[in-house]
């Protein structure tokens, strides 16, 4: 926990919202320890569902002899839906603040899960628990990130998201380990047990929400946050679409790679506590990035940090399409959530910087629809490749989209009050 440092900055932002206006860092007003607290458990226990419960699922596709082109279909479904609700869901939180979308967030991961308890052999029952997981994760995060977008100091945002993606990456790592529940079926986790802590899980979820206070109290926002002008008004901020893009292509191979790591461990005969094995290192190696991320920024600016770590991450992917044993495998995928890691809360620090403060939740739930329509479009390409050539095509062919994220990144600030130009 040393490595966490925040990079702080004496100068003025000239120009935050881009209306000509300088004004200094901004100091966001106090928020009490017990709201952070709670806010950051909340982001464990979303995604330590979602990576749980995600994973089983697809074991559970394949045990139902349903093929790899499913798992397509499957992480296009936790995506596409969730993507027709992303902006209302940010204009949402733009008027009355978060604490409402964190509550729908819990209710509809609770909901997830116990439809995969209750239809665990159905393929229409996995699918809805899919959507259901997708719509949960997504008004859990847009709550989540627009607390963090509203609580920290410009000149404290990759501190203070590389902290709230640390708890996320905690959950990462502590959700895979719910695939080494014994089962009845050697090659898959059962489906029943890991729903069923999924149910208790969202309800905590649920609970959890209703402690954390809104950042934005209602009245606070603009007249019309979230309009589709307002909208359209961001995407044409310099550097913004770049961000799009690099963020949803970084977030999609980590969704490709958590629903088509249990085929690749099919493929070469690997166990399920292979696969748990492989996830926790990835999200153990994410963490040890996030706690250093300022230190990183602060010593070779944050464009140097995302280039490098789009193209690290590169590596990490497409070595997992050569045939090698199954502690090469973990390496490789431990030095994928290494690089990864960097890039996820850089893109948020990234997009903070150049909204202003009334619209961050539309440029939170904005960068979630980039997400999304990468996560839903992407996938079906996967899947052909993946029915062609496995999951070794998978892997290489996302492989060579970091490296186009990486490229994407030279458009991001380099310093930590800066506008792309």
């Amino acid at each position: 926990m040393r490595c966490v440092r925040s990079t702080r900055s004496s100068g003025e932002r000239d120009d935050p919202a881009g209306d000509g206006t300088p004004v200094r860092p901004r100091r966001g007003p106090a928020r009490p320890p017990r709201g952070l607290a709670l806010l950051l458990v909340h982001a464990v226990v979303v995604q330590a569902i979602s990576y749980g419960v995600r994973p089983a699922i697809s074991y559970e596709i394949l045990h139902l002899g349903l093929g790899p082109a499913w798992l397509g279909v499957a992480t296009a479904a936790f995506a596409l839906p969730p993507l027709l609700l992303a902006l209302p869901a940010g204009r949402i939180v733009d008027r009355v603040g978060e604490r409402g979308m964190l509550i729908a967030g819990g209710l509809s991961l609770a909901a997830a899960a116990a439809v995969a308890l209750v239809l665990p052999g159905s393929a229409a029952g996995l699918i809805v628990a899919t959507v259901l997981l997708g719509l949960g994760v997504l008004f859990s995060v847009v709550g989540e990130q627009a607390w963090v977008m509203r609580s920290a100091r410009d000149d404290r945002l990759d501190f203070s998201f590389g902290l709230y993606t640390f708890a996320t990456s905690g959950g990462q790592m502590l959700g895979p380990l719910l695939l080494l529940v014994p089962s009845p079926v050697p090659a898959a986790p059962p489906l029943t047990a890991v729903a069923g802590v999924g149910v208790v899980l969202g309800v905590a979820a649920v609970v959890l929400s209703f402690g954390v206070p809104s950042a934005l109290a209602r009245g606070d926002g603009v007249s019309s946050p979230g309009s589709r002008e307002g909208v359209f008004a961001l995407v044409r901020r310099p550097g913004v679409p770049s961000a799009l893009v690099a963020s949803s292509i970084v977030l999609t191979s980590l969704d490709i790679l958590l629903a088509y790591l249990p085929l690749l461990a099919q493929e070469r005969g690997l166990a399920p506590a292979w696969v748990s094995a492989m996830l926790v290192a990835r999200g153990a190696a994410t963490m040890l990035s996030r706690v250093c991320l300022s230190i990183l920024t602060g010593r070779f600016g944050r464009r140097r940090v995302l280039v490098v770590g789009g193209l690290v991450a590169a590596i990490g992917l497409a070595f997992l399409a050569v045939p090698l044993p199954p502690l090469a495998l973990t390496a490789a995928i431990a030095a994928y959530g290494l690089a990864a890691g960097t890039v996820q809360p850089l893109t948020m620090s990234w997009m903070t910087l150049i909204t202003p403060p009334a619209e961050r939740g539309t440029a939170a739930s904005l960068r979630l629809v980039g997400n999304r329509i990468g996560q839903s479009a992407i996938p079906l390409v996967v899947a052909g490749a993946s029915a062609a050539a496995g999951a070794t095509g998978v892997f290489l062919l996302m492989g060579g989209a970091l490296v186009g994220a990486a490229a994407m990144s030279r458009a991001a600030p380099d310093g930590p009050d800066l506008q792309a130009d």
